[in-house]
């Protein structure tokens, strides 16, 4: 039998393609640290990220998307939500080259599983799903709730993914390129790491 035909499958891979010049971990910790960075802005009054959509309990669907600061509030909230995904859009794509994947099947992909992801968000905040008090019953004018809070939108988009895995395997199979959720884990704890940080200094500059 020949070299060839004994190489193996790594030696193969490594003979046609290029590994990436960065690995996921360092793309995660240097995406995390420019987005900390750009929040932190707002401490010398530059807001640069609160045009970012945010999701509250619903009734009427004109009550569930909104912007991160009010500073963007005449961006209405489906402007909100265009933009946030044009931002994550331009971001992970261009992770998506530093990783040396497919850029144009990686925007495809990833345009249908933020809008389905997103969407499963919505329905989970709405209140006879989230609401929790006998208050916000009330003020929703819903007669009962499965008491979920908006993270009842996890639940929903768990449910997406079973009924597309199942149901349709092979759009399963085309989204697939965007399904990286190491790579976006790793980029909320590096964003949640450093809001930590600055909560720990607060409170430890308020106990000096």
């Amino acid at each position: 039998m020949s070299a060839i035909e004994t190489a193996s499958p790594r030696a193969a891979w490594s003979a046609t393609e290029t590994p990436p010049r960065i690995s996921e971990d360092w793309l995660s910790v240097i995406i995390g640290l420019v987005i900390f960075v750009l929040a932190l802005a707002v401490l010398a009054n530059v807001d640069l990220i609160g045009l970012a959509v945010t999701t509250s309990v619903w009734s009427n669907f004109g009550q569930a998307l909104g912007t991160a600061s009010k500073t963007y509030a005449p961006l209405g909230g489906a402007g909100a939500l265009l933009a946030t995904y044009v931002a994550l859009l331009v971001v992970l794509s261009a992770a998506a080259m530093a990783l040396k994947a497919d850029v144009r099947k990686f925007a495809l992909a990833f345009t249908a599983v933020f809008w389905i992801a997103y969407a499963s968000w919505v329905v989970g905040s709405y209140a006879s799903f989230a609401a929790v008090t006998p208050a916000e019953l009330q003020r929703f004018g819903v007669a009962w709730s499965l008491r979920l809070t908006n993270e009842g939108g996890f639940i929903f988009a768990l449910l997406a993914g079973l009924i597309i895995a199942n149901v349709f395997p092979r759009f399963a199979e085309t989204i697939k390129e965007a399904v990286r959720p190491e790579l976006y884990i790793k980029i909320a704890i590096v964003i949640l790491g450093g809001f930590f940080a600055v909560t720990a200094a607060g409170k430890l500059n308020l106990a000096s």
